[in-house]
Formats: structure tokens, C-alpha cells, sequence
């Protein structure tokens, strides 16, 4: 108890941590709590704090604590990289690029940072600004799956599909049980007129993560193409399985019912598409007990 406070604010930040490694993120907040109440200057302990409020979706919160620590330290660029991706989160994507911009100008090798703006770059539209951001950092770490994928989702935006693939190609074979790379090099197989190579890449997908909704629907759309549709209704239920609220699903399901000549089934998910739409614009109604 004599330990200046400085010192005592270490122990409950270290005290976070291993809360934080253990799971328990109450316990965790409440050590880097204690932490900056015993040194208000302590940016990493913000910085730490912010990152299992943005775990936990509090992204307000999150942007205050990331906030603090480059107010406590200006060179901080993980808090920067950290904000950015909170900003992101909640679609400030100018804001988010700007964090991105500061992370960059103190780290210049900072690969996830360029990764994260060419994210924000392909949101806001600006796919050559994003395909620049994953080249830089593509060049710093060659065997960044994630990078070649965002890459090949940026390459796919503009039309280029087989520049797309190679991408795709190369993150697959860096990291073979990516999931969302097998999803999309299907979606640039599907462009290209390869109905069943891009079976296979979405066969591969639901493999390896089967609760991914839109690579059911994915699959189901190409299965529709090929007349499949009894195949595809069961894609497109799957995928209303996972997310009950999923109106491209059951609109799907509908033409597909449709073309089965199941048209009361077709005319219930087609009501159903309208329902959802209906709350999404008024939002859901209330009920007087």
C-alpha cells in the first residue's frame, strides 16, 4: 500500500491482462479501472481497456478509451489502428481512414494498419486507393492471407476476376482452412461462367465454417442457376436457419419455389420479404398487453 501510484497502477494493469487472458472481461475492466483512477497518464491501459469494450461491441466506449490514449500519448500508434477499427465498425469510415492515416505516419511498417485503411478505402468505394493499401502490405509480410484476400475482393469490385482469383489462390494456399476466401473465390468463379468450380469453392466454405449464412445463399444462388432447385430451396433455408431475418433468403426461396411450381410456399416467402422490409423502414410494432 506505500508503492507509489504509478507502480500500483502496473500491478492492477498486469492484473488485467490476466484476466483478460483468462476470459474474464469484467474482472479485466475493472483492473485497468483501477489502473488509470491510480495514474490518469496510463495510455496502454485506456488502449487495453478500449479493445474489450470494442470486443464486447460497446464501440462508443471504445472510441472514448482509444481516444484517451492518444490524448495521453500522441504517438500511440496501436491506439490509432485500434480507433480506426471501432470507427469502422460504426460506418465513420472518413474517421476511420484518418486513424489509419496517423497509425501509418508513425509506423510506416505498420502492415495491419495499411490493411485495415485498404478496408476502409474499399467501403467508401475507392478500390485502387484500397488495392494500393494491400499491396504495401503485401509487401511487408508476403504470406498475409487476409491481404491477398481483401486484395482479390477489391480486384473482384472492379470487374477483374481472374486477377481476383489469383489472389484468392495465394491466400488459400497460405491458409488453407480460409473460409471467407473459398466464398469469394466462388463468387469470382460464378462471374467468370464457372458454375462448378464455384460449387466446389462454396462446398469448401460451408466445410469449414458451416454458420455462415451468405455462403448458403451464395450456393443457392448458383444452384438456382443451374436449375437445381430443390437444392436451392434447402440452401436458402439453411441460410434462413442461421438468420431468421435474412429477406434475400426467402426471397430467393420464393422464385425458387416458384419455378418448383410450389407457388403457396413461393407466396408466403415472398409475404415474408415484405414483412421485413416493412419493420426495417417502421420498425417493429408494438403490442399493448
Amino acid at each position: 500500500m506505500n508503492q507509489p501510484s504509478p507502480e500500483r497502477a502496473g500491478f492492477y494493469f498486469n492484473l488485467g491482462i490476466a484476466y483478460s487472458a483468462m476470459g474474464e472481461f469484467d474482472q479485466a475492466i475493472g483492473g485497468y479501472d483501477e489502473a488509470v483512477r491510480l495514474d490518469p497518464e496510463y495510455s496502454e491501459a485506456y488502449n487495453n481497456r478500449g479493445k474489450i469494450y470494442h470486443d464486447q461491441g460497446n464501440n462508443d466506449q471504445a472510441i472514448a478509451d482509444y481516444g484517451l490514449a492518444v490524448q495521453k500519448n500522441p504517438e500511440f500508434s496501436a491506439a490509432y489502428n485500434n480507433r480506426g477499427i471501432a470507427n469502422y465498425d460504426i460506418g465513420e469510415l472518413a474517421r476511420a481512414v484518418n486513424d489509419y492515416d496517423q497509425a501509418i505516419r508513425i509506423n510506416s511498417d505498420y502492415i495491419s494498419a495499411y490493411n485495415n485503411r485498404g478496408n476502409a478505402y474499399r467501403a467508401l468505394g475507392e478500390n485502387a486507393r484500397a488495392i494500393s493499401n494491400y499491396d504495401e502490405a503485401i509487401a511487408r509480410d508476403p504470406e498475409n492471407s487476409a491481404a491477398y484476400n481483401n486484395r482479390g475482393t477489391a480486384y473482384h469490385a472492379l470487374g477483374e476476376n481472374e486477377r481476383a482469383i489469383e489472389d484468392y489462390d495465394e491466400a488459400i494456399r497460405i491458409n488453407s482452412d480460409y473460409a471467407a476466401a473459398f466464398n469469394n473465390r466462388g463468387n469470382a468463379n460464378n462471374d467468370l461462367a464457372q458454375p462448378e468450380r464455384a460449387l466446389r469453392d462454396y462446398d469448401q466454405a460451408i466445410r469449414l465454417n458451416p454458420k455462415d449464412a451468405d455462403v448458403f445463399i451464395n450456393r443457392g444462388n448458383t444452384l438456382n442457376e443451374l436449375a437445381q432447385f430443390e437444392k436451392s430451396v434447402e440452401d436458402y433455408g439453411e441460410a434462413i436457419r442461421l438468420n431468421p431475418n435474412y429477406s434475400e433468403a426467402y426471397h430467393n426461396r420464393g422464385v425458387a419455389y416458384n419455378r418448383l411450381g410450389n407457388y403457396e410456399d413461393s407466396e408466403r416467402d415472398f409475404a415474408k420479404v415484405a414483412e421485413l422490409r416493412e419493420t426495417a423502414e417502421n420498425g417493429p410494432s408494438s403490442v399493448s398487453p
